[in-house]
């Protein structure tokens, strides 16, 4: 496992690909699997305002030119949103850039993403957002389109969050499909009921389902693993065994099954549903 100061290296090295000069975007996604997202969204802010310490970083925070919007609840309100807007109204004292993070950016609700999109969509020339997540497919969709996109990953599979038995399961869950394509339904020994009957476990497992997927097709693209380094042999599988359009359509059943499981609707039907949809069989509804 790399030390934190290893991270930042590798971090900025990655930095130089992203912040041009006279050309910085209003707005970045970092998709990451570091603990310390905070830390990357400073060494951005130091790279785009070429500081060199984070003193620097401090005396932005001083100024109120940096603003950090984040929830020990599930959810950031409206509310939050509506309080940096007002105070972002007004230039900057020191004619500086003005940023604002908003850390573990999927706790936004719906009421805070539609009024941050607004303001979003209007941006201020001296405004500079940064949102941090672990994953992107809990962001509004309207939302990651209006940023740039930083992905940086550590190699481990266990980011997520699951022992070495659960990673396992998911990826034998997708060789069922791969394999048995819609007859997958029939091998109800792979797929743990039990587990995906619980609704949390489900919108994780499927969430876990688009990382495998778009690993897939970022390596038929640049033959490169981000979120399953470890797992390059069975990434490399699944590509192999898929066109680049049949791999984004099972992106698109995922997440069509992701916005379904918000209804509360039967799971176990759910994830028939997505089976024979990832086979490639056309559902008329």
């Amino acid at each position: 496992m790399m030390n934190n100061n290893e991270i930042i290296e590798k971090f900025n090295s990655l930095m130089e690909k992203y912040i041009k000069k006279n050309h910085i975007n209003h707005a970045y996604l970092i998709e990451t699997n570091v603990e310390d997202k905070i830390s990357l969204a400073y060494e951005l802010i130091k790279k785009i305002m070429s500081f060199d310490t984070n003193s620097s970083i401090e005396e932005l925070r001083k100024n109120n030119d940096l603003l950090i919007i984040n929830s020990e609840t599930n959810n950031i309100k409206s509310e939050e949103i509506e309080n940096l807007k007002e105070k972002y109204k007004t230039k900057s004292t020191n004619n500086n850039k003005r940023f604002y993070i908003i850390d573990e950016s999927e706790k936004l609700n719906d009421f805070a993403s539609n009024k941050l999109l607004k303001f979003l969509e209007e941006p201020e020339d001296d405004v500079v957002a940064i949102f941090l997540t672990e994953n992107k497919n809990k962001l509004l969709k309207t939302i990651i389109s209006r940023c740039q996109l930083i992905r940086f990953f550590i190699p481990t599979d266990r980011f997520l969050g699951y022992d070495e038995e659960t990673v396992d399961y998911m990826f034998n869950f997708v060789k069922n499909i791969e394999e048995n394509k819609e007859d997958a339904i029939a091998y109800q020994n792979i797929i743990d009921s039990k587990k995906l009957s619980d609704r949390l476990f489900a919108q994780e497992f499927l969430n876990n389902l688009l990382y495998i997927y778009d690993d897939a097709l970022h390596y038929k693209t640049i033959n490169k693993v981000e979120y399953f380094p470890l797992r390059e042999e069975k990434i490399k599988y699944i590509s192999d065994n898929n066109t680049s359009d049949q791999l984004k359509n099972k992106i698109s059943s995922i997440n069509y099954c992701i916005d379904i499981l918000k209804y509360n609707p039967n799971i176990k039907l759910l994830i028939d549903k997505l089976i024979i949809m990832m086979s490639g069989v056309e559902i008329h509804e």
